[in-house]
């Protein structure tokens, strides 16, 4: 998501267990090597996934499986960031100054001859 106030980009991860936690032959395995696997697969999930998000530099919230257990809670935080408190004070004093730069008696003249032709 982007602020349209403040330009800042925010994403979400859904992240369930199941997408990076799969693990095969557990029944041949040890505790420990089990352990190790599941960890070389989350390590390498995360490091994609940061990855990703700093070369387009956006601050991520990561979601995991206790969290996806509350889709309303889940989706209270996310709508937090869809309403944007107020538009920064320096935003405001550059729209007005566009606007009070345009000349919209020449805008609204030109709108009309371009229709007309």
């Amino acid at each position: 998501m982007i602020d349209p106030y403040s330009l800042r980009k925010i994403g979400f991860e859904l992240s369930p267990w199941s997408s990076h936690g799969q693990l095969t032959g557990t029944k041949t395995k040890t505790v420990k090597a089990v352990n190790a696997e599941a960890r070389a697969n989350f390590e390498r999930e995360v490091k994609k996934l940061t990855a990703y998000f700093i070369d387009y530099e956006i601050h991520i919230t990561i979601f995991t499986d206790d969290d996806l257990a509350d889709p309303e809670e889940l989706f209270n935080t996310i709508a937090r960031y869809l309403r944007p408190d107020r538009r920064p004070h320096q935003l405001l004093i550059h729209s007005r100054q566009q606007l009070l730069q345009m000349d919209l008696d020449a805008e609204v003249e030109e709108a009309c001859d371009n229709e007309d032709e």
